[in-house]
Order: C-alpha cells, then sequence, then structure tokens
C-alpha cells in the first residue's frame, strides 16, 4: 500500500484474460500518520581529570534509538574524545540507527583549562544531549613527585582539583588571578592561591616516600601574620590523619619583621625560629626537607630560605628534631587555615615535591672532577709506611653522587695524611681539598700505576704515582728462656720452646742446631737438626735433647736470613744412664730451724715437667684435722728440679733458693703438714709429714732423729710420698728422713736422687691438634715398647686406671680435648699427653656469632667491615648488616695488619661477655682481606634511642643525632680514659680509645651530631666513643648566652633573664667556685627563677636550643 494520503481505502485486484472471466480479489487498508525519531540516553558522566598529555580514565553512558530512518550522529566538545569499544577513539561517532549499545568518553584536552559542555546526539529530527565537564591539569615531569603551579580557573576551590580537605573549616582556599616569581626557579606558570585563618585545611598526595629524605618548594608571600605565630604548610603520610610533620611557621614582632619557624612535629611553643630578617609583602622560596630514619622519635625536618638552586645542596637554615611519633611513610603535602588569633595571611605558589635535591630543580649538570698537580715519587721500607707523604687537589664540580678514589697496589691515600689510610676512598659529591698519598710496599720493587676517580655521569680523571720500596734491615724477635735439658739415655728430653719472628725478612729463615739438640715446629715433632721457616713466620720453636751416650753437653741453635746477623742460642743439657722415677712429687727437706727460719723442700723426680698449680700445701697445727693455713701452688716444676718455700722473714740464706714464701711455714716440730691435689675438703695425698691430726707434744721421733729444731732430708732412693694418713705417729721419719743440725741449709735449693723404675714415654698423636672441618681420625702412639695407653676425651685426667684402653685409631668430629698416658711393665706412668682439636661452628652473620654460647669455638663466615682498630690488646671493631663485636685479640693472635673499612673473613674464636660488652677471642689469623675500602654508613639514631636499645647498637658504627656535652661551658678538655656527660646525663661520653686526634681538644659546646661506637666496661656501664674529631659534625645554630639579672631579697637570691631567639628551654648549673664544676640544678621553660642564697654561691643560666 503506498497511499500519500491519509484516510481508509478499500477495492478489487482484477484479473482478465482474453476468452476467460474476470477473477476479483478485494482488499482494503488504512495510511496512518507518521510516527517521530526518538533518542534515549541513560546515564550521567563524573567531572573528567587528566594530566596534560595523558589522556583521562574513560566513562560511558548507553544510547538507542526509536522510527529512526537516518544514522546517528555523536559530537562532544572539544577536548572529548568518543569510542564504542573502549579502544578506538575519534572526535565524532557516526552510528546506524538501529545501534542499541554503549558509549564510551574520555577528556584528552590539549590546554591546561576547565572544559565543559554537552554531547550532541542527533538522528532526522531528533537530538539528545549529555552534560560533561572535566579538567586539565598540569602534568607532573619525571624527576618529581608532586608538581601544582595552581594552574586552576580562577576563583576554583582546589578541593574542585587535586586536593583533599582534611578539616572541617569553611572558608575554602581558591585559585586567584597572578603568580609568586622569584629568580631561576622553575614554577611560575598558572596561579597562586591565597590562605586565610579559620578556613579549610587540605592536601595533595604523591607515591609514599618511606626512607631517606624528601623535599617541597615552595613560594610564598606573607601579608600579614602574628606576633603567636602559626604554621601553614606540612607534610603527612599519604592517609594524612592528624601525623603532621616538618611544620612550617611564620610569625612577626612589634616592628612587623617576619621569623620563619620549624617543627618536626611541635607547635610554635616548641619550633625552632629564625632571627626577624624577613618582611611583609616579599616573595621568599623555602624548600621543606623531612629525613626518614630506621626506628621511632627520630626523624628531623629542616628548611632553607632562599637557597641557591645549584645542583649541590647548600647548608639549610634550620634543624628540627624535636621527638615525636614517627609516620608510616610521608605521601601528602598538606595546606593550613589556623584560627584567627595565630594563624597568617599569605601567598602562596609553586608547590615542587621530590626525593632529592637534583631533583627537586631538574637541573642539566655538567659533572666534573678536577684535580690540580701530581704526587711526587714515594719511597719506602719494605713493611713500613713511606716517610714522606704527597698530595694533590681534587674538587668536584656539579656531580651527581660522590667521587670513588682508587690507588693502584701498594699506594695508599687518605683526606687527611694521618690516619684514615687505604687504597680506596670514597668523598663527597661536593669535595674540595688535598689527596694524600703514601707507598706503603710489603716486597722489594718499584712500583708504578695510575689513582683513578670517578663519580655517575663524571668522566673518569688519573692521576700518575710511583715509587720504589727498598729491604730493611731485619730485627730478631726471640724470647728464650731454655733451662737445663735432662735426659736418660734412650729417651730425649721433655720439649722446651721459645718464640720466634723477623721483622722486615725477605726470605727464608733458617734454624740449625748442633747434636744432640733437635727441633721441631710442634710438640710432638717431626724433629730434626734443622728447620727452613717462611720470613713471616711468626710462633714457637720447640727443642729437646736426644743425646746416645751419658754426659755434659754444650750447643747452640744459629738463626740466619738475609740481610740479617746471625741470632745464636746457647743451650747446655746432661744425659743420665736409666734409672728410677718417682711415682709424683714429694718433700725432700723440712727446715725447722731457730725462730724464723722454716722452710719446706718439694722435689719432682718423676721424669717430666710438673704443672704446680695441681698441687696445695697444707699446714696442720697442734693436732688440728683441719688446716689452719694453706698455699696454692703455681708454674711448673721441671723434672729433678726442687720448688723452696720459706717463711716470709726467714734469713739471707733460705731466702736466697727460695721460691715463695707462705705462712704454711710457720709450722713447729709438732705440726703436720700435707702436699695434696684435688680440694682441700676432699683431697688426695701426695705426701705427708707427721700425722695429721695428732700431737705429739714437742715433736715426732727421738734424737738425734726428731722433728724439732733439725734440718731434715730425705734420703736419696725415696720414690714415693706418704699418700696415707699414717695411723699413729710418723712411722717413715726413721726409715726416709735423715737428720742435721738445727740451721743446716747446706742441703737446701737441691736434692739427690737414686731412682728406680723409668716413666713410659709421653704419648704422641697424629695428626696434632689444631683446627679440622672434618671428621679426623687421630693414632695415639708410644716410644716406649710393650706398654698400654689410656686416653680420655671428657677432660678427665687418665691414670694406669682410669680411662679408655688405646685399641685402634679414635675418630673425633667435634670440638674435643684429648689426654693419653701410657703405663707397664717396668715403667711408671708416663707425663699426661694433651691435645685440643677444634671443629667450629660455623655462622654467617655477626646476629648469630653474639648469640653463641661461651666456651664454644665458631667460625664466621660472612664478611664483616673493620670501623676502628687499635693497638691496645690488639683490639677491632668489626660489623656487617646484622651487627657488631669487638675482636679482643691481647695474644696478638691475628697477625695479618689490616686497613680501616677492610672486609674480613673466616674469624675463628670464642665469644664472651666482658665487662657488659660481647667479645670475640680468635684462636687463628683469618689471613689478607676479602675486600677493602668498603663504605660504612653509619645509622642515624638518638640518645634515647641508644640509651634505650643499647645491645641493638653495641659495637656498631652509629651516627648519634643532636647530643650535648654537659658542663662544656666550663671549658672541659678531652682526656685519656675520661667521662664526660651529655644530654643531662643521659648516657656518658667516654674517651675509650686513647690517644685519638681529639685528646686535648677543648669540649666543643652546642648541639652535635656524632659518629661512633657504643661499648661499655664493668663500672661505668654503657658508653659512647668517637673515633676521630672528623667523626664530629655540628647539629645546630649555637645560641647565645642570656644576660642575667641576679637580685636578693630576704635571702632568696632571684635570676631573671630576657628570652634568647631560638631557645626552646633554660639549663641552670651552680657552683661552689667560679673555676670549678657546675652541676645541674634544673632546665626550665620560665625566664626568672628563685633559691635559697646560701646553698651555692655560683649560678649560670644557659640556652637550649
Amino acid at each position: 500500500m503506498t497511499g500519500t494520503t491519509l484516510g481508509t481505502f478499500s477495492g478489487n485486484i482484477t484479473h482478465n484474460s482474453t476468452g476467460a472471466a474476470q477473477v476479483d480479489l478485494p482488499v482494503n487498508g488504512t495510511v496512518l500518520e507518521t510516527l517521530p525519531p526518538v533518542l534515549h540516553i541513560t546515564g550521567t558522566l563524573n567531572k573528567f581529570t587528566m594530566e596534560q598529555g595523558t589522556p583521562s580514565e574513560s566513562q560511558s553512558y548507553t544510547l538507542y534509538g526509536e522510527n529512526l530512518t537516518q544514522n546517528i550522529s555523536i559530537t562532544p566538545p572539544a577536548g572529548y574524545q568518543l569510542s564504542t569499544d573502549n579502544n578506538t577513539w575519534s572526535d565524532n561517532l557516526s552510528l546506524m540507527p538501529s545501534f542499541n549499545g554503549t558509549i564510551y568518553v574520555r577528556l584528552n584536552g590539549t590546554n591546561i583549562t576547565s572544559y565543559n559542555g554537552n554531547i550532541v546526539h542527533t538522528s532526522g529530527t531528533a537530538e539528545a544531549n549529555l552534560a560533561v565537564n572535566g579538567i586539565v591539569f598540569e602534568s607532573t615531569p619525571a624527576n618529581l613527585l608532586l608538581l601544582d603551579n595552581f594552574y586552576y580557573d580562577t576563583g576554583l576551590a582546589l578541593t574542585s582539583t587535586r586536593w583533599t580537605a582534611h578539616s572541617t573549616g569553611s572558608n575554602p582556599i581558591t585559585v586567584q588571578s597572578g603568580n609568586l616569581t622569584y629568580e631561576s626557579y622553575p614554577s611560575i606558570a598558572g596561579n597562586y592561591v591565597s590562605l586565610a585563618n579559620s578556613g579549610e585545611d587540605i592536601n595533595r598526595t604523591f607515591t609514599a616516600q618511606t626512607a631517606n629524605s624528601v623535599y617541597a618548594s615552595f613560594l610564598v608571600n606573607v601579608t600579614s601574620a602574628t606576633t603567636t605565630g602559626d604554621y601553614f604548610i606540612h607534610f603527612g603520610p599519604q592517609t594524612i590523619g592528624t601525623l603532621y610533620r616538618g611544620r612550617v611557621f611564620v610569625k612577626k614582632n612589634d616592628a612587623d619583621a617576619l621569623s620563619f619557624g620549624l617543627s618536626n612535629a611541635a607547635n610554635a611553643a616548641g619550633a625552632v625560629w629564625t632571627d626577624f630578617n624577613y618582611s611583609l609583602n616579599t616573595t621568599y622560596l623555602l624548600v621543606l626537607r623531612y629525613d626518614i630514619f630506621e626506628g621511632d622519635a627520630n626523624d628531623v625536618a629542616h628548611l632553607y630560605i632562599n637557597p641557591p638552586i645549584i645542583i649541590n645542596e647548600p647548608a639549610y637554615t634550620l634543624t628540627a628534631t624535636d621527638a615525636n611519633t614517627d609516620t608510616a611513610n610521608i605521601g601528602s603535602i598538606a595546606l593550613r587555615q589556623g584560627s584567627a588569633s595565630s594563624a597568617p595571611t599569605l601567598l602562596l605558589d609553586g608547590i615542587r615535591v621530590a626525593n632529592s635535591w637534583f631533583n627537586l630543580w631538574g637541573l642539566q649538570a655538567n659533572p666534573q672532577i678536577v684535580v690540580i698537580g701530581e704526587p711526587d715519587p714515594l719511597y719506602n721500607i719494605v713493611g713500613n709506611p713511606s716517610d714522606e707523604i704527597s698530595n694533590y687537589h681534587l674538587e668536584g664540580q656539579q656531580l651527581a653522587g660522590p667521587i670513588t678514589i682508587i690507588a693502584p697496589d701498594p699506594f695508599q691515600i687518605s683526606t687527611t695524611g694521618t690516619y684514615g689510610w687505604s687504597n680506596t676512598l670514597q668523598v663527597p659529591l661536593d669535595y674540595n681539598g688535598n689527596i694524600y698519598v703514601r707507598l706503603y710496599g710489603m716486597e722489594v720493587g718499584t712500583y708504578g700505576g695510575y689513582i683513578t676517580h670517578n663519580s655517575p655521569g663524571a668522566t673518569e680523571v688519573r692521576v700518575r704515582v710511583d715509587g720504589e720500596t727498598f729491604p730493611a734491615d731485619v730485627t730478631w724477635n726471640i724470647t728464650a728462656n731454655l733451662t737445663e735439658f735432662t735426659q736418660e739415655i734412650g729417651t730425649p728430653s721433655a720439649a722446651q720452646s721459645y718464640s720466634l719472628s723477623a721483622t722486615n725478612a725477605v726470605t727464608e729463615i733458617i734454624v740449625t742446631a748442633t747434636s744432640p739438640f733437635e727441633l721441631s715446629t710442634s710438640n710432638s715433632g717431626p724433629w730434626s737438626s734443622s728447620l727452613t721457616l717462611p720470613s713471616s713466620f711468626n710462633g714457637l720453636i720447640y727443642v729437646r735433647m736426644n743425646a746416645d751416650a751419658a754426659g755434659d753437653f754444650a750447643g747452640t741453635i744459629t738463626h740466619s736470613t738475609t740481610n740479617a746477623t746471625n741470632y745464636v742460642i746457647t743451650v747446655t743439657g746432661t744425659a743420665t744412664l736409666v734409672g728410677t722415677f718417682a711415682t709424683d712429687l714429694f718433700f725432700s727437706e723440712c727446715v725447722e730451724g731457730t725462730s724464723n727460719n722454716k722452710a719446706l723442700e718439694i722435689f719432682n723426680g718423676t721424669g717430666a715437667t710438673v704443672d704446680l698449680s695441681q698441687y696445695k700445701v697444707l699446714l696442720y697445727s697442734n693436732g688440728n684435722t683441719s688446716p689452719i693455713n694453706t698455699l696454692q701452688l703455681s708454674g711448673t716444676l721441671a723434672h729433678n728440679e726442687v720448688y723452696v718455700i720459706s717463711h716470709a722473714s726467714a734469713n739471707a740464706a733460705i731466702q736466697a733458693v727460695s721460691d715463695t714464701n707462705s705462712t704454711v711455714c710457720y709450722f713447729n716440730g709438732d705440726d703436720a703438714i700435707a702436699l695434696i691435689t684435688g680440694e682441700i675438703s676432699n683431697p688426695t695425698y701426695i705426701d705427708i709429714f707427721g700425722r695429721i691430726g695428732e700431737d705429739p707434744g714437742a715433736a715426732w721421733g727421738t734424737e738425734p732423729l726428731t722433728t724439732l729444731d733439725k734440718t731434715l732430708v730425705r734420703k736419696a732412693n725415696v720414690i714415693q710420698g706418704v699418700t696415707v694418713n699414717p695411723e699413729s705417729g710418723f712411722p717413715t721419719l726413721a726409715t726416709e728422713w735423715d737428720s742435721y743440725p738445727i740451721d743446716t741449709f747446706t742441703y737446701l735449693g737441691w736434692h739427690t736422687f737414686s731412682p728406680g723404675l723409668p716413666a713410659a714415654a709421653a704419648p704422641t698423636f697424629n695428626p696434632d691438634g689444631g683446627l679440622y672441618s672434618t671428621p679426623i681420625t687421630v693414632t695415639i702412639s708410644c716410644s716406649t715398647p710393650g706398654v698400654t695407653i689410656r686416653y680420655t676425651t671428657d677432660g678427665s685426667i687418665p691414670t694406669n686406671v682410669v680411662g679408655n684402653i688405646y685399641t685402634a685409631p679414635i675418630t673425633i668430629s667435634m670440638t674435643t680435648t684429648l689426654k693419653a698416658v701410657a703405663y707397664g711393665n717396668g715403667y711408671s706412668v708416663s707425663p699426661i699427653a694433651q691435645a685440643l682439636y677444634i671443629f667450629p661452628i660455623n655462622v654467617t652473620t655477626m646476629a648469630e656469632l653474639r648469640a653463641g654460647t661461651p666456651g664454644v669455638y665458631y667460625r664466621y663466615t660472612g664478611t664483616a667491615v673493620i670501623t676502628f682498630q687499635q693497638a691496645f690488646r690488639h683490639q677491632k671493631f668489626i660489623q656487617d648488616a646484622t651487627a657488631g663485636i669487638l675482636i679482643d685479640d691481647n695474644s696478638g693472635t691475628i697477625t695479618t695488619t689490616y686497613n680501616l673499612y677492610d672486609g674480613i673473613s673466616n674469624i675463628i674464636g670464642t665469644v664472651a661477655e666482658y665487662g657488659g660488652m660481647m667479645q670475640l677471642t680468635p684462636i687463628a689469623d683469618p689471613g689478607p682481606a676479602v675486600s677493602t675500602g668498603n663504605v660504612i654508613i653509619p645509622q642515624e639514631i638518638s640518645l634515647n634511642e641508644l640509651v634505650t636499645n643499647f645491645e641493638q647498637y653495641e659495637s656498631e658504627l652509629v651516627r648519634v643525632m643532636g647530643v650535648y656535652f654537659d658542663n662544656a661551658e666550663s671549658g672541659l678538655t678531652f682526656t685519656n680514659g675520661t667521662l664526660y656527660p651529655m644530654n643531662n646525663g643521659l648516657m656518658n661520653f667516654r674517651t675509650t680509645f686513647y690517644d685519638v686526634d681529639y685528646i686535648g681538644m677543648t669540649v666543643p659546646t652546642g648541639l652535635w651530631n656524632i659518629i661512633g661506637i657504643p661499648n661499655s666496661r664493668v663500672i661505668e656501664g654503657n658508653l659512647f666513643t668517637a673515633r676521630c674529631w672528623a667523626d664530629f659534625s655540628s647539629a645546630g645554630i649555637v645560641l647565645p648566652s642570656p644576660v642575667v639579672n641576679i637580685s636578693v631579697q630576704n635571702n632568696i637570691i632571684t635570676l631573671s633573664w630576657e628570652p634568647v631567639t631560638g631557645a626552646t628551654s633554660y639549663r641552670i648549673e651552680a657552683a661552689d667556685d667560679p673555676y670549678g664544676t657546675f652541676t645541674l640544678v634544673e632546665t626550665t621553660t620560665d625566664l626568672n627563677v628563685s633559691y635559697p642564697a646560701f646553698p651555692k654561691k655560683f649560678y649560670r643560666v644557659i640556652a637550649i636550643q
């Protein structure tokens, strides 16, 4: 039906053909009015935001039409783009009339401005609009965390941009037309904002920072201020809450001059302030820096006022260290409008936030390393640093990082010329000073090469250095106290030893002995007539006599090496025919003379040297069963030698041969004496003179053989003492002693001994004791044929009835002390052989080592860096990333020479706490450094943190921030081993490191950051010590002294003073003598104090920042 006129129509469709009858088909229909086209939009769009150059996030709505006969045309406002798949974007769309789906929209404007309007949809006569609004922000450069030049429409509230309100104030911060300018400041486009008072506080976030430093720069023009002052800008965490950190204040004085202030978290009263050097209606550049440290309540804020915009960071104007709870991060910057009574009104522009001074400005650096001069040739004696020290000048210009300096081996460099020598140094990027050079050659020869200087982005600079190392005269270091050797034919003598080393030796050391003397570097051999030792040898040489014929012998031991005069030691000895030995020590003489002429003689006929520390002498007077006087023996007693004990007032003849004086010689003829081992309460008797518990009257025995007024000498054939207390009397007096008249001293100091059975030779171990890392099998043998060997591994003493009988080699896999004796038919028990086999436990960190068990041997396999070392007890402080420890090496076991900041590993020893300090006692030399020139950045902590968690920092290099010395104003000087209280006695600084460069200097006044090492002592407790004067750095402005007015009324003295700019409190000290020691009375924030007039005569007031 194709009607063009409205109405109802009907009729027939006729069908005709020649000769056929017509056929009709009736039809009817209605022509209706045409329906209008309609467009349907579902959804609304939120405000679009984007940074210039980066399209916004997309939003969407749905679209379809009814009765459409033409394509749908969609046109957005300028700056917007459309898409049907959220992938392909265009400035407009043309869609089929049947479209029913999602339309995506995004803002991609090119200009920094607002973009508002309607998205227009048409199809034929149908039209539909969707409102859209958005804003394009300026983009943040890669070097910044945040940039805001307030490039927004005038009058716009900042909360309509990227800022969020965090207070209930009703006065919003709005964008004002115009901007602030400052010469060379990179942010001068856009507009500025004005801050008033009693208004809304807002913040803008950036990527959260959890370490190092955060910087914010901005321009500020203060139009009015109060004398109270308030803060107007600060940092905060990303979720800001109420932790406002790095607060910047401003206030004025009565002359309308301005002072800027800073706090970490305090209000105006706790802030630090500049002088009133600034003006209203003047634009200033301020930079706020916030330093994030590990731990709590130790972050620090700094403020720079009108700093130069240069590559290298300048000195800051203010520093705030007031302690408060630290935030989890720094991730926002906030603008604050305080109360009408304290807040300023001001204009603010150009906020920039970065994580470094360099990034804050985005400057293009031209980094250069500048060297002026060249070192002169250097010369040294092998093993000693050169006497001459040369130098050249080094300067860093526009560098982005520190300068690393590496000298060729064996040259060393330093920034002081007196200490801190190493072949690697790292100096600050703005270093401008001399580099000192010396030669430390350890081998004879000529040396040359280049000292290299490198810094990130800068071209390497090289400096030529040359030198020569010459040989030195050798100095023999030999300590020999060898006594006469004794032996029986067929059995070598007991070994003796002496220490040997040769300073400056460059070739092998040759040691030769004449017959019948033999040499070894081990107490157990092998033995020979000569030794060839390395030039660096530093240890013991063992000597024995092994004659094959009886007689007296004299010989020499000769030491030789290149560049040295031969060193000769004379040795003597006696060889005798085989005889019988004593089973143990015994009393060989007792002098009971007139007055105080009393003496005892103990003889060793055992065939071996005896450790006297195992023995005690006890005096039992007048029949007592408990000793009234005792003597613990010490030292050693060689075979065939005697040990003489005398009364302290005995005559000169006795004293001439006496080894010690003791009250055990306060005896008379009726007193018993015992020689024991073990404990007094449960003794093992070795010899008894008389009978314990019996009082014989005046003496035991009958004339001429009695114990009164006689010198009694043991007979020559006696080989054993009385080991059981007699049942009655002194039965062996008649059979074992010879009697001589009173005050006979002829036989004192020596003893004639004609023994019977020989002792078996001491067993030997193979391998010898020492350090081992895997299980070993030890063989025990004895040179005496046909003997039985017993051994122990639990520390007990083996005898002929105690210990395991040796039948096969022993496996040892842990630290063990092995002891053994030999015995058999025709032989007495041998001396005890002993060896220590050490299997250290490996630990990889200093923290594990500090947690070790005392007495257990450990091997540290990590790398620890030396932060300080001194000649006293060969001490070294070392640390790794987990902890630090003190190496206390009193015996000089570690012979390798190290430099400061060398890394060492494979340290073996035991740990224990001495004087409150954990210490490592080494048992072996770790060998050469595994790294050199390591850089240690001390942890920055407060003094309170050190006091609270001292063990956490003990022996580590730390920087303690913001300390001052009590009574420093008295003109104290640093002297060795002295305590200097800090921060009102919170902790003591002690000059533990003697004769370092600040000893003799005046103790500094003011606030200081000090690098040092926490250490402790038994009496003084926990302490802190700097290594050198370079460890001290100023931490703030030194305040002037208050001008104090003094008045006295009614026996009350009143001190008053005007406030000192920058002071937060005042310390009151008093003394009886103006030149004496002032002590703390109190610390106050008041400006006047009153005290009774006469406890003290002199007072002083000190301003504290």
